[in-house]
């Protein structure tokens, strides 16, 4: 499914002009392709609007190290578009996907221009430190079943969990672990998951 601009909290009351006006360049990748590299200037934010694709660094041993993986619809470094710093991963498409490019200044402007878009991305961001607290104390205190445990939980007070990839699938989003490093996973909460996809 392709989602629009106006599917993201940060875009989502702007008036139709409003949105016209925003010079977002549409791009569509096939799976494999890098969309940022760690290190490089976020001087767009890259907006996914359909596919998934993950955030990973590689450690000073030269193993991929996979932080999160994302599905649309969805904003990357949002921070960093802020603060005017690095790409904190590089991103790299596990599907075809189509993403949009805004420049960094338009965002700039739409923000300082539009107080309910500075209120919403603030609300964004707090629950982006939220979660990263979360994880955290999930990474300090808890075995990697605890923490996949625990992910389930909180994701299926939104309705099912779509566990892409299967159970293996679990690993990457959620634990922060090696790339093929990660076991399976035998525990889980009592919630109901959606349908298993291949990756």
């Amino acid at each position: 499914m392709t989602y629009a601009l106006t599917d993201l909290p940060m875009f989502a009351q702007l008036g139709e002009e409003r949105l016209r006006g925003l010079p977002a360049r549409p791009r569509r990748y096939p799976a494999g392709q890098v969309l940022c590299t760690e290190g490089d200037p976020a001087d767009h934010l890259i907006v996914l609007l359909d596919g998934r694709v993950k955030a990973g660094r590689v450690s000073a041993e030269g193993r991929e190290v996979i932080l999160t993986v994302e599905a649309a619809p969805v904003a990357f470094d949002k921070t960093a578009l802020l603060v005017d710093g690095p790409h904190r991963a590089t991103r790299t498409a596990l599907t075809a996907v189509e993403v949009a490019y805004v420049p960094r200044a338009a965002v700039l402007d739409l923000i300082a221009g539009e107080p309910e878009v500075a209120a919403r991305l603030l609300r964004t961001l707090a629950a982006t430190v939220r979660d990263l607290d979360e994880r955290l104390t999930d990474a300090a205190v808890r075995d990697v079943p605890t923490r996949v445990a625990a992910w389930l939980v909180r994701r299926c007070a939104g309705g099912p969990v779509p566990l892409h990839g299967g159970q293996a699938g679990l690993g990457a989003p959620r634990v922060g672990s090696r790339r093929g490093r990660c076991r399976p996973v035998a525990s889980a909460p009592p919630c109901r998951a959606g349908p298993a996809t291949s990756a």
